[in-house]
């Protein structure tokens, strides 16, 4: 059997998968793309595209084809005991943080779409109904036996294997990876249905504090459509075949206001399940998103964080294959998002375990008290955009990773996301394109600025004016940028700026 030579194998054609060969076709880097299913998620699954996210798909130019495809939700309102009870606003709390201020409802089967036609666009064939028998790590490369949609058994060879193949991942159970954590006894359900109610009918989402539990409520594209996500009733969760008939009188009952439900499109039921492996990688071998963590529905961060684990794995798999990278590199990527992993399933499931809890303490926590204190904090600004940094992950930093030099100007320190800079549009189409980049932010004709271009030829520069009011700093300086928009370095010596760009392997 001739085997078929390509730079990366792909196994998962979701959203982590679908981005990692994005982010690929932007480096050039070939791969195959496989999944054992006949094609694209036809259910709606995950629903919020956070900002961050948004701002990667900003990189492809498909930023505004998802907000057309979807819903930007602006405000999050919070129900108790049948009234408002106050709301968060996410465009006010991200005005100047994000070019997207507000968090995007949009079903994982468009978002999947959207990326799959992307990506065939640009040239690459998805292998559907595709079934993985077996890879091995030869120490050089990888090899994979996989069967096609027509029986016929094919071989691959590789420089390296990503496994994006979900919770029940093969590839993370062929490395012998552990995957520790724990599973809710508790039983979830998710609807999408038309919802009427006096308390529904603007483009907020809507966040009901219930006894024993909560039940939100997501705006979809479609006028009066709703995903509806909720714990079930101690006592019909035995039931043995439960249906939405037997929820949506009880979620009347929950919100303590007339609501009615005239169709019902889609409806199941799950456990919740908070786990993650030990590592993401293992020799020429990775896993990312759902096979890596999985998460509580808490902050809508599961799917984000695995179009987080293919953006930050992609670039050092594209320096790797076109060996302008040592293998210490792709270390990185195990340090930096394993690390992100736990300090986010740790996050979640305290979030989770105060909105979900049952006990009499839970009750009063959440009926009473916790909107009582979003009201409050709701009002103090710097809470709200700490909030919104959190939530929409652009708050994410890697301060201890090996690509950063411990530096900072202002507000701003070397392993932070690059800030965005509301009012110019050539810096941010400057930081679209793949691969390192160094700023000067100063006056002209800086010599050292004119000494590092010449230094490091293959490295994207820009000279641009300072701008006090993001970095609160009138002096000049440097800021070298990795391929992910995160800053390597920030200050305003031109050897250590040096030093940063010396620490991209090359």
């Amino acid at each position: 059997m001739e085997p078929i030579k390509t730079s990366v194998i792909i196994i998962g054609a979701g959203p982590t998968g679908l981005m990692l060969a994005a982010q690929l076709q932007r480096y050039g880097i070939d791969f195959m793309l496989l999944d054992r299913n006949p094609g694209t998620s036809p259910l709606s699954k995950a629903m919020i595209v956070h900002a961050r996210s948004l701002e990667i798909l900003d990189q492809m130019e498909l930023a505004q084809k998802a907000i057309q495809l979807g819903r930007p939700a602006h405000h999050i309102t919070m129900l108790a005991r049948g009234k408002a009870r106050g709301s968060i606003d996410l465009e006010g709390s991200g005005n100047g943080l994000s070019k997207f201020p507000f968090a995007l409802i949009l079903e994982q089967s468009k978002t999947e779409n959207l990326l799959a036609d992307h990506i065939r666009q640009k040239g690459a064939v998805i292998h559907w109904s595709s079934e993985v028998l077996g890879f091995e790590d030869t120490g050089n490369g990888v090899s994979l036996s996989y069967k096609d949609a027509s029986g016929v058994e094919h071989l691959i060879t590789a420089d390296y294997l990503v496994g994006c193949d979900g919770a029940s991942s093969f590839v993370r159970h062929q490395l012998g990876l552990s995957f520790s954590g724990d599973t809710q006894e508790r039983m979830f359900y998710v609807a999408d249905v038309k919802l009427k109610s006096e308390i529904t009918g603007s483009k907020d989402a809507y966040f009901a504090m219930i006894k024993r539990g909560f039940v939100l409520f997501f705006p979809m594209a479609e006028t009066d459509r709703y995903r509806v996500i909720g714990s079930v009733p101690d006592e019909i969760a035995s039931k043995e075949k439960l249906s939405f008939t037997d929820i949506k009188n009880v979620i009347t009952q929950q919100l303590g206001v007339p609501a009615s439900f005239p169709e019902e499109y889609w409806f199941s039921t799950y456990k919740v399940h908070s786990r993650m492996a030990g590592q993401f990688r293992k020799g020429r071998c990775f896993i990312a998103g759902d096979a890596a963590h999985i998460h509580t529905p808490a902050g809508g961060q599961g799917m984000n964080t695995g179009l987080q684990d293919a953006y930050n794995l992609a670039w050092k798999l594209a320096f790797a294959v076109t060996e302008k990278a040592t293998d210490s590199l792709l270390d990185t990527y195990d340090s930096e998002r394993t690390e992100n992993a736990k300090h986010l399933l740790k996050t979640t499931d305290r979030m989770f375990d105060l909105l979900a809890g049952t006990g009499a303490l839970s009750n009063f926590l959440r009926l009473y008290m916790l909107p009582f204190f979003i009201g409050q904090i709701s009002k103090i600004k710097s809470i709200m955009r700490f909030f919104f940094k959190t939530v929409s992950q652009i708050g994410i930093k890697y301060p201890e990773s090996p690509l950063t030099l411990k530096s900072s100007v202002g507000k701003i320190e070397a392993g932070d996301r690059f800030p965005y800079f509301p009012t110019d549009k050539k810096l941010d189409d400057f930081l679209k394109k793949p691969g390192y980049k160094l700023f000067w932010f100063g006056a002209e004709n800086n010599q050292a600025f004119a000494d590092l271009k010449y230094r490091y030829a293959d490295i994207e520069p820009m000279e641009i004016n300072a701008i006090p009011e993001v970095f609160n700093s009138q002096s000049d300086f440097f800021v070298v940028v990795r391929p992910d928009n995160y800053i390597a370095y920030i200050g305003v010596e031109g050897q250590k700026a040096a030093q940063a760009l010396s620490m991209k392997p090359a």
